[in-house]
């Protein structure tokens, strides 16, 4: 998540995952941040083809662990793969979620809206 103004970093992960990034609530909702840098309001376009590979990866991943996981049940147990089942989900969405915040591409927003006469 580089910033288009200054190329530095514009918004930290924990500043991405736990703060409005120093906008209103509702430019928060149509997703636009301020750069931690600059200040330029910004706003995702789309994201990198890295983030798809990563989708892609644990999909097959996951299609994999589901084809042996009976065999984990008659080995271990429900209790051990039901365990097995939410940790890897929790995985998933943790990489999922930071590789959208990694890959994204930002743009300026502008500030002023088009004037009609």
């Amino acid at each position: 998540m580089i910033c288009p103004s200054c190329n530095q970093i514009a918004s930290s992960w924990q500043r991405n995952a736990f703060s409005l990034q120093g906008v209103t609530f509702l430019q928060s909702i149509k997703g636009q941040l301020k750069c931690q840098y600059c200040g330029v309001l910004l706003r995702p376009v789309k994201y990198g083809r890295q983030l798809w590979f990563v989708f892609f990866a644990f999909v097959v991943f996951m299609a994999l662990i589901m084809l042996f996981s009976d065999r984990f049940y008659r080995a271990f147990g429900l209790v051990a793969v039901g365990i097995y089942w939410v940790i890897l989900v929790v995985m998933v969405c943790f990489v999922f979620v930071y590789a959208m915040w990694k890959y994204t591409v930002l743009e300026k927003v502008d500030d002023e809206a088009p004037k009609t006469p």
